[in-house]
C-alpha cells in the first residue's frame, strides 16, 4: 500500500521520455531501451573504436555500447551521468552492457577491469566517477575483478570538450600513476571510460599501465563519438 501511494505522488519516470515505468523497468522504459543506438562493436573485429587506437597503443579489443549523437538518447543519458549525478544509471548501463559482452569477454580471456580515474578535485566536485560506476556494473555482469584502485590521476586537466585532437592529447599526457602494477602483471585488463572521442585519455591511461607492467589491454566505453 505504501509503495503504491509513493508511486502515485512520486512516479518512477523514464529519464529520456518521462513516461511512467512499469513492471521491472528501471531508469528507461522498454520503448527507449529498444531505441538505444547500440554499436554492436563487440561483435565486429577491426571496428571503428579499434581503428581509433591503431598505431597509438596496443589494444586487443575495443568497443563501445552506444553511438553518440547530438540531442539523441545517448546525450540525454550522459547528461544524467555528468550533471545530474545519476550514479545508479551508470551502474545500470554497465550491467546491461555486460550482459551483451559475456561471450566476447570469455573468448578474449579478459581477467579484470579498470575505470579511468578522475582527479580528486573533480571527484569531489562531481561526487562520483561515472566511468567507475559503469565499470562496477560491468564487473557485476561479467564477474571480473575490479582493479580501479591501482591507478590514480595525479593531475587535474581542463575539459576536453572544445579541444582539437592534438590539444586533447597534450592535455592528458603523463597524468596517470600506477600504484600497484604487480596486481596487473600478466593479466588481460578491460580499460573503461565514459566517452571515446579521439581516445586521448584512454591512450594516456593505457600507456601508463603498459609502462609499469606486462599486461594486455582492451577498451570499452559507454559511448563513441563517430
Amino acid at each position: 500500500m505504501l509503495n503504491s501511494l509513493l508511486h502515485l505522488f512520486y512516479p518512477n519516470l523514464c529519464i529520456t521520455c518521462n513516461n511512467s515505468l512499469v513492471g521491472n523497468e528501471k531508469h528507461l522504459c522498454l520503448g527507449c531501451r529498444l531505441q538505444l543506438p547500440e554499436t554492436n562493436f563487440h561483435l565486429e573485429k577491426e571496428n571503428q573504436v579499434e581503428k581509433t587506437f591503431w598505431g597509438r597503443i596496443p589494444v586487443e579489443r575495443a568497443f563501445a555500447f552506444l553511438y553518440f549523437n547530438q540531442a539523441g538518447l545517448t546525450q540525454q543519458l550522459l547528461h544524467q551521468l555528468k550533471y545530474k549525478g545519476n550514479e545508479e544509471l551508470a551502474d545500470f548501463l554497465g550491467v546491461i552492457y555486460g550482459q551483451k559482452l559475456i561471450q566476447t569477454i570469455e573468448t578474449n580471456h579478459i581477467d579484470g577491469i579498470i575505470a579511468v580515474p578522475l582527479h580528486v578535485s573533480k571527484l569531489r566536485k562531481r561526487g562520483y566517477n561515472q566511468s567507475l560506476a559503469f565499470a562496477n556494473g560491468l564487473s557485476k555482469s561479467l564477474k571480473l575483478t575490479n582493479y580501479s584502485n591501482v591507478i590514480s590521476r595525479k593531475t587535474a586537466t581542463q575539459t576536453q570538450t572544445k579541444k582539437t585532437r592534438i590539444e586533447r592529447w597534450q592535455n592528458v599526457t603523463s597524468i596517470f600513476s600506477v600504484t600497484e602494477p604487480e596486481k596487473l602483471e600478466n593479466k588481460h585488463i578491460l580499460l573503461v571510460d565514459d566517452v571515446i572521442t579521439t581516445g586521448a585519455t584512454l591512450e594516456s591511461c593505457a600507456k601508463a599501465i603498459k609502462d609499469h607492467c606486462n599486461c594486455l589491454l582492451s577498451v570499452a566505453s559507454i559511448a563513441y563519438v563517430n
